[in-house]
């Protein structure tokens, strides 16, 4: 377990300010105030029950002390993302992104997005700014998510449906879906973070690409869902120098979607059909294929996957029945507890609340 101090008290009852007393030494020339007491940064998972519109919201370092948020009446989220104490939620069918304060635990605002955008996709640029996109007009919205203003939507590719902000360039995922199947290979369409000037559009080879996640040898992983039923799921390997796809790697099955990094390099992706794949990303070989895919709880099945700052993996279990679970993984994929979530997660992502 991480050996960060966690201010339970503060987690439970965000609103309460908990204050090092005073301490007060007699009034005479050798008293002293003792040194401030310095909190850390709560770590924090927070995951998004796409059927009950929530944020389940957890301290990693005691995973069963839990909040949840509810996103509204409406919409089919699906994605999410978060900095600091802020996430943001497309809200799908509802042309509207939620902006949540996770410490106060509740939504600050609900900014409207053009009719008909889809609104599955985002993420944050700065502290500020949050990038979403709108797969049905093939747009991206900036909103700033502090003020609830927006910019103006910047066309991008055919069905966006992924955003990756790395330094100053914005990686927009295309899926290029006509009427929810794959018109042809997807594509990354990159973007200046300051001018949202369009900079290069890169073609990738793999069909419906969904997932991104930046890798520690620094070049983008795309994970691209293929044709369901089909099993023709692959990795593209990007370069943020050139702009150009570097490498296409076949074989990851039926319809994998998420993706994370484990702190060895290690590639995981997560498909209903089958779980969680392991990939090495530096030998580019894979350590558990769809056919010998991690098997969380002994159910072949995931439908998210994340890694918090210490490098433990998590995965998503969705029967859509009911309350769900996250579970955390152990170095042998074993289940070493689990969290109860909302109906139906498709995403996890951790950030940490401030201290004060």
């Amino acid at each position: 377990m991480s050996s960060r101090p966690v201010s339970v008290l503060r987690f439970v009852f965000p609103l309460l300010a908990i204050l090092a007393p005073l301490a007060f030494a007699a009034c005479d020339e050798d008293a002293t105030a003792p040194e401030p007491v310095n909190e850390s940064p709560v770590p924090i998972g927070v995951v998004l029950g796409s059927v009950d519109l929530s944020l389940t919201v957890f301290p990693v370092d005691t995973p069963t002390v839990t909040r949840t948020i509810g996103l509204g009446p409406a919409g089919t989220p699906v994605s999410l993302a978060v900095r600091r104490e802020l996430a943001a939620v497309p809200l799908g069918t509802v042309p509207a992104v939620a902006i949540v304060d996770l410490a106060a635990a509740t939504v600050l605002r609900t900014v409207g997005l053009e009719a008909g955008s889809g609104a599955t996709g985002v993420a944050f640029a700065n502290d500020s700014i949050v990038i979403v996109a709108n797969p049905d007009l093939g747009t991206i919205t900036p909103i700033n998510a502090r003020s609830g203003s927006g910019a103006a939507s910047v066309s991008v590719g055919t069905y966006p449906q992924n955003v990756l902000v790395h330094e100053s360039r914005i990686y927009v995922v295309n899926a290029n879906l006509v009427n929810f199947s794959p018109a042809g290979p997807g594509s990354i369409s990159v973007l200046d973070a300051g001018t949202y000037a369009t900079l290069a559009t890169i073609v990738l080879s793999g069909m419906n690409s969904s997932g991104i996640a930046l890798g520690p040898d620094g070049l983008l992983y795309v994970v691209n869902s293929g044709n369901f039923g089909m099993a023709d799921g692959s990795v593209s390997v990007v370069s943020t120098v050139s702009f150009q796809e570097v490498a296409h790697h076949p074989g990851f099955g039926d319809f994998p979607s998420a993706v994370t990094f484990g702190p060895d390099g290690t590639l995981y992706t997560t498909s209903f059909s089958y779980g969680v794949v392991a990939w090495n990303s530096g030998t580019r070989t894979f350590a558990r294929t769809p056919d010998s895919a991690i098997e969380p709880g002994g159910v072949p099945s995931a439908s998210g996957i994340g890694t918090d700052d210490d490098g433990r993996l998590y995965s998503l279990a969705a029967t859509c029945t009911g309350p769900d679970q996250a579970h955390r993984l152990n170095n042998t994929y074993g289940v070493e507890l689990s969290i109860t979530v909302g109906i139906c997660p498709t995403s996890i992502q951790f950030t940490e609340l401030p201290a004060s």
